[in-house]
Order: C-alpha cells, then structure tokens, then sequence
C-alpha cells in the first residue's frame, strides 16, 4: 500500500494522489499534522531517501525567515530534523511510501517505476 503524506491544499500532493487513484494504486493519505509519531516517520524517510530529499529548501516558510534562523537550520542535518518537526511547512511534499520506497515531490514517472 501507498502512504501519501502532505498538506491536503497542496496542488502536488493533490496531483499525486490523483495520480495513485487513476493507475488504481491502492494508497491513503495522512496530512503531517496528523501523522501520530512524525519524529519516527521522518527518521525512516530521512533513511530511506536522505536529508536533502526530505528536506524542503525551497520551502516559502525557510524563504522568509531572517538569515540568522534561516542558516542556523540549514548548519546541520539535525538541526533541518528538529525544524521539520517544529514546522512540516519544511518538509518536501508530498512524501510518498510504500515500505520499500520513499520519494519526495511529485515525479510521475519517478512514482509509476517506484509506486505502480
């Protein structure tokens, strides 16, 4: 089964979850701020994918903090971990797994050689 995690108004997460419907991938979906043990999720997905894949460095949220907090999150791995827990606005959506597989972002054909 494929986990979709995300924010629900997202349009990439929408055009993934779209994307499991329409190739009849059985999947289900959890917003971040509903997921019970983020701390735990994020450390498999971190594993699986790496920082930089989970990590949303383009995210507005990092765009309009001042340089000081900006770069103090990005100095380590840890300090992106604590920051994606603090605020899930960090993390790259959306995240797709199936217990095997984890991706960031929406990449159809990513996902269809991954996920279908």
């Amino acid at each position: 089964m494929l986990h979709v995690y995300g924010y629900a108004g997202c349009t990439t997460v929408k055009k993934a979850r779209d994307w499991a419907t329409n190739m009849g991938v059985e999947h289900d979906y959890a917003h971040f701020n509903k997921v019970d043990d983020l701390a735990a999720q994020l450390d498999e997905w971190v594993a699986a994918a790496g920082i930089d894949a989970v990590f949303n460095e383009k995210s507005q949220t990092l765009k309009k903090m001042d340089d000081v907090e900006r770069n103090a999150i990005l100095a380590t791995d840890a300090s992106k971990l604590n920051a994606m827990l603090q605020d899930p606005r960090l993390i790259k959506r959306p995240v797709g797994s199936n217990g095997t597989n984890v991706l960031t972002g929406f990449d159809k054909e990513a996902w269809r050689s991954a996920f279908a």
